[in-house]
């Protein structure tokens, strides 16, 4: 163990960013970095904005990459916090808050029966395809490339996304399909029906929305071979539709996993869907063969339970959602009238309160469109409307929440104006 000291207390972003690096590798909590030339260290947020340690001001696009979907700090949630805080913080057993969550999260949900609640997206997606396996007595897994489905083994093999570490024998596991390619991904499942526990889909694949006709159509093919669908709703529950994108497509799967916007902004997700395959969850079952162990000493915490609450509460409020998706319209009507004037090619993508920009030609539908987004103009753009004040990760996407209005996105279009004239001259 090496012995680190400071002789000042740091005041500056760029002291801060040194220290990180002599203790963290990379200087970094995960894979995000922003750009080198503006990279910052933030000290607060309040409602669409953050500020830095500097005392700068940024309209976030980020929130916390997607769980702050009422804001940073909204008084609710800050009470609901608050309140809970002083009753305590972690009991690992059954409280009144933690049965209150579940209650709402199944009467939201299109496919929940049951739900058991956890603390992270990638355990979620784990579980769910324990769970089928255990339903089914199969081992394989559909996913389709370039989906993200969280950071363990069997989300991170096809995912496109590099890791060392995998053991190769993971690969045997699990069959990799075409997102939107209906003819070709039937075709998978009925040659691997047999072997097949689950298929896993995001209804929208990052930005990619769904072809018409591709959820229903591996709804039809799971169902006729008894196969387990799981829709991984991480990014799209409760940001595209206020029953995610079981609501949005109309198309019920039987697992469904979902983080992000039910935690508020603290460390929660869980794992929702029909009460048959959910009991593989219950260690009193009777059928302890079939018995899918899932535990975790912070699952349904809570102070995540309290603030997931409060974030729904927000959420259902008359009219909230509403208003919420349409300052999205209003932003990525915007983005895409400045790139049109610009005669820049490009897709605005993007379905209820979320925004992307892939800088490629081609069908939207495709997502070998959304890889073929340029790379270095997306980082050159990241850094420029960072610099004027927008923090936005434009490989991922803008998320947006009830706190931005039409100013922050007037503000937000005129800056990627200015920035996209930048970054292209």
């Amino acid at each position: 163990m090496s012995t680190i000291t400071e002789t000042t207390a740091p005041t500056t972003a760029s002291e801060l960013v040194r220290r990180a690096r002599r203790v963290m590798p990379g200087g970094l909590l995960g894979s995000y970095a922003m750009p080198s030339s503006v990279e910052t260290v933030i000290s607060h947020g309040q409602g669409a904005r953050i500020f830095d340690v500097d005392g700068k001001s940024y309209i976030d696009y980020i929130l916390g990459s997607g769980p702050m979907i009422v804001g940073h700090c909204h008084p609710k949630v800050v009470e609901a916090l608050d309140r809970q805080v002083r009753r305590g913080t972690q009991y690992y057993t059954l409280s009144d808050t933690a049965i209150e969550l579940a209650e709402r999260l199944v009467n939201a949900i299109p496919c929940a029966e049951h739900v058991k609640l956890t603390s992270s997206g990638a355990e979620a997606t784990f579980y769910a395809m324990r769970v089928a396996r255990a339903a089914t007595g199969r081992d394989k897994i559909l996913k389709f490339k370039g989906a993200y489905h969280g950071h363990h083994d069997y989300a991170m093999t096809g995912s496109g996304m590099s890791t060392a570490g995998t053991p190769a024998a993971v690969d045997q596991t699990l069959v990799t399909a075409t997102y939107n390619d209906i003819e070709g991904t039937l075709a998978i499942i009925a040659d691997n029906a047999a072997d097949l526990a689950a298929v896993i889909v995001e209804p929208v694949q990052r930005n990619t929305p769904p072809r018409p006709g591709f959820l229903e159509a591996l709804r039809e093919a799971t169902s006729r071979h008894g196969i387990v669908l799981i829709f991984d709703e991480m990014v799209t529950g409760f940001r595209v539709h206020l029953e995610g994108g079981q609501g949005l497509y109309g198309v019920t799967p039987d697992l469904a996993t979902y983080g992000k916007a039910i935690g508020g902004g603290l460390a929660l997700a869980a794992v929702a869907g029909r009460e048959s395959l959910m009991d593989h969850l219950n260690p009193r079952r009777n059928d302890k063969s079939g018995y899918v162990y899932m535990s975790g000493t912070l699952n349904g915490n809570p102070l995540a339970a309290a603030a997931g609450i409060a974030t729904l509460d927000v959420l259902q409020e008359p009219g909230a959602f509403e208003q919420l998706v349409t300052v999205s319209r209003r932003l990525r009507d915007g983005l895409g009238q400045t790139l049109t004037e610009a005669g820049v090619p490009a897709h605005i993508l993007g379905e209820g309160a979320m925004a992307a920009v892939l800088f490629a030609e081609g069908d939207p539908f495709d997502p070998a469109t959304a890889a073929a987004s340029d790379p270095a103009l997306r980082s050159r753009l990241d850094a420029e409307m960072i610099e004027r004040g927008i923090l936005v990760n434009l490989p991922a996407k803008f998320y947006l929440s009830t706190a931005h209005n039409e100013q922050d996105v007037d503000n937000t279009i005129a800056a990627f104006g200015e920035s996209l004239a930048a970054a292209t001259k």
